[in-house]
């Protein structure tokens, strides 16, 4: 395990918004905000930059409490955290706050390769945008940032996370896509509704998924929570899913957190509750699954989780009360649920739409209906696979996949359906250095995948050399 896992190298900054005006000011970047502009307040922001003989990676969490002042549409105001290097815009997350209110938000930024030599460091901006997605003004700009070196971790092209369970599978994907994490959810690992309910929310609070047994923590779950040392950790399931010992155990190894239980008395009454703690943005949508099997399930939760929308769970043919109920709390002007008439009738579809316009994605079997969720999600050169026939793997996958930007693709275990293949080529094309993350062991997902996977790949230089010929003073553009 290396120094960042012992939680000794990660640097934080926190400021405020007078500090920050005071910061970007000194970088010449920041003029007057705009009266009308979103307001920041305190935030914080976590780089690390890894680094090993074949690659290097960056990733930085930039948290912060922001209130909504100007109507960019749907009554919201909306904003956006970039990254920049020597003038290149590396990453950039958007998001929604509610006129009138104030919202935590959490926005997690990466790019493959060093950053470069020209100008220290790299700029974090946070900046208000308007409803066409144009800046408006800058609310803070930390530019030269700093992350901390540590050799660790670092992948392109293609990486495969998997441990000798599901369990262990979910406590490596969150100690290797997760810098830090102020919150964490664990919901069991006997069945999948609860995690997958879970994951759009997991997604908004910028918190990783871990999995257990009913009877209590696992010791490499455990160990992960001591190392990401969250101030709250939600379980998620009622008592018959993880009992009281699982809460007992979190408390044990977080003294000084809270630990708060989040279920109901079936997985639609659960899935209902976590609905109801999605706070979504100007797109008034929910999507709907079921909560009998797992394949639409999962991939419409990692289509939920990009949306910030909640995510309700059904029966195929009656639309559980509880679910009835969830719907009724929730404000929405459009219904997206995946699987055909066999897995969700029409009728259980009518009756949660309750009039509003309904989109269902339905192909001929589990790999169908998952490529036309995935068609639904930008090129952004990140994707993630995993099993189409099992659950146990895949289940953590949705708050990673939502994080950085990723769609999931379901393969077969033993070669990936040719359509999924291709909007899996179409996802990865647009970006220098993509990745692809196989999600499970070679059980589950073979080697001959991983095969089939590297034909889409050309020959591109290890990214591990930082570049030349960028000289610049600031990483941050004066002007854009």
């Amino acid at each position: 395990m290396n120094d960042l896992h012992a939680g000794t190298t990660v640097r934080a900054r926190r400021r405020t918004a007078a500090v920050a005006a005071l910061a970007t000011a000194t970088v010449g970047v920041v003029g007057a905000v705009p009266a009308r502009a979103a307001t920041l307040g305190d935030y914080d922001i976590t780089g690390v930059q890894f680094v090993n003989g074949d690659c290097s990676r960056n990733e930085y969490v930039v948290k912060g409490s922001v209130t909504g002042d100007t109507d960019d549409g749907g009554g919201f105001d909306k904003i956006r955290v970039q990254v920049w290097d020597d003038g290149i815009l590396k990453d950039a997350r958007d998001t929604e706050v509610a006129v009138g209110t104030t919202m935590d938000v959490t926005a997690f930024l990466s790019f493959v390769g060093l950053y470069g030599t020209g100008a220290p460091g790299v700029g974090i901006e946070i900046v208000d945008i308007d409803g066409s997605g144009d800046p408006v003004a800058t609310l803070s700009s930390d530019d030269p940032f700093f992350p901390e070196d540590v050799d660790g971790p670092c992948s392109f092209d293609i990486e495969r996370i998997g441990g000798a369970d599901r369990i262990e599978t979910a406590a490596l994907l969150s100690q290797q896509k997760f810098v830090a994490a102020d919150t964490v959810l664990i919901a069991s690992s006997r069945a999948f509704p609860d995690a997958l309910a879970a994951a759009p929310w997991a997604a908004q609070l910028g918190a990783p998924l871990l999995l257990s047994r009913p009877g209590g923590l696992s010791a490499v779950a455990t160990a992960e929570l001591t190392r990401l040392q969250p101030s709250r950790v939600i379980v998620v399931g009622g008592p018959t899913a993880l009992g009281q010992d699982v809460l007992d155990d979190v408390q044990a190894a977080l003294p000084t957190a809270v630990v708060d239980r989040v279920g109901g008395a079936d997985r639609y009454a659960t899935a209902g509750m976590v609905a109801s703690q999605v706070v979504q943005d100007s797109s008034a949508e929910v999507f709907v699954a079921s909560g009998q099997d797992f394949p639409d399930a999962l991939v419409l939760s990692a289509l939920a989780a990009r949306h910030q929308a909640p995510l309700v769970l059904t029966r195929g043919t009656s639309l559980p009360a509880a679910t009835a109920t969830a719907l009724a709390g929730l404000s929405y002007d459009a219904l997206y649920a995946a699987g055909g008439p066999t897995v969700l009738s029409d009728d259980v579809l009518d009756a949660a739409a309750d009039g509003v316009p309904v989109t269902r994605y339905a192909g001929d079997d589990r790999y169908g209906t998952a490529e036309q969720v995935l068609e639904q999600f930008p090129a952004e050169g990140k994707v993630m696979v995993a099993s189409g026939q099992a659950f146990p793997d895949a289940l953590t996958s949705v708050p990673v996949a939502a994080r950085t930007g990723a769609g999931v693709a379901l393969t077969r275990p033993a070669a990936v359906p040719a359509g999924i293949m291709d909007e899996i080529d179409r996802l990865i094309s647009s970006t220098p250095y993509p990745l692809i993350t196989i999600v499970g062991g070679t059980t589950a997902v073979n080697p001959s995948v991983e095969t089939q996977l590297q034909t889409l790949f050309g020959s591109s230089p290890a990214p591990a050399q930082r570049p030349q010929g960028t000289q610049t003073d600031s990483n941050v553009p004066a002007t854009r």
